[in-house]
C-alpha cells in the first residue's frame, strides 16, 4: 500500500473514513480563512498600524489598485475565487462523506 498504492474510501474502516472526511472538511474551512484574512483582515491591519505609528502612509488602497494593470488584478481575483470554490468543494465532499458514513451506520 505503502509504495505506489492507492488506499480507496471504501477499503477503509469508520474511523479512517471519519478522519478523512474531517480532514477534508478543515481544508475548506482553511482556505475560506485565510481568503477572509486576506480581504478583510489585513487591510484593517495596516490601517491600525498606521494609526498607531502615526505615520501617514503616501499610497492608498485606490491607488494600489490603479497601479495593477488588469492582467495582474484578474489574476489575483481569480485565485481568491477559485480558492474560495476549492475550499466549498472540499466542506462539502467531507460532510458528504460524513453523512455517508452516518448513514452505513444506522
Amino acid at each position: 500500500m505503502f509504495l505506489g498504492g492507492v488506499v480507496k474510501f471504501d477499503d477503509l474502516n469508520n474511523k479512517g473514513k471519519e478522519a478523512f472526511a474531517n480532514s477534508l472538511i478543515e481544508v475548506g474551512v482553511s482556505l475560506f480563512k485565510g481568503v477572509m484574512i486576506t480581504i478583510f483582515v489585513l487591510p484593517i491591519t495596516l490601517i491600525i498600524k498606521s494609526g498607531i505609528d502615526g505615520k501617514s502612509s503616501s499610497i492608498t488602497p485606490q491607488q494600489i489598485l490603479s497601479i495593477l494593470d488588469g492582467t495582474t488584478y484578474l489574476t489575483l481575483l481569480s485565485f481568491l475565487v477559485g480558492a474560495i470554490l476549492i475550499g466549498l468543494y472540499f466542506r462539502h465532499e467531507g460532510l458528504r462523506l460524513l453523512n455517508k458514513i452516518e448513514e452505513h451506520e444506522t
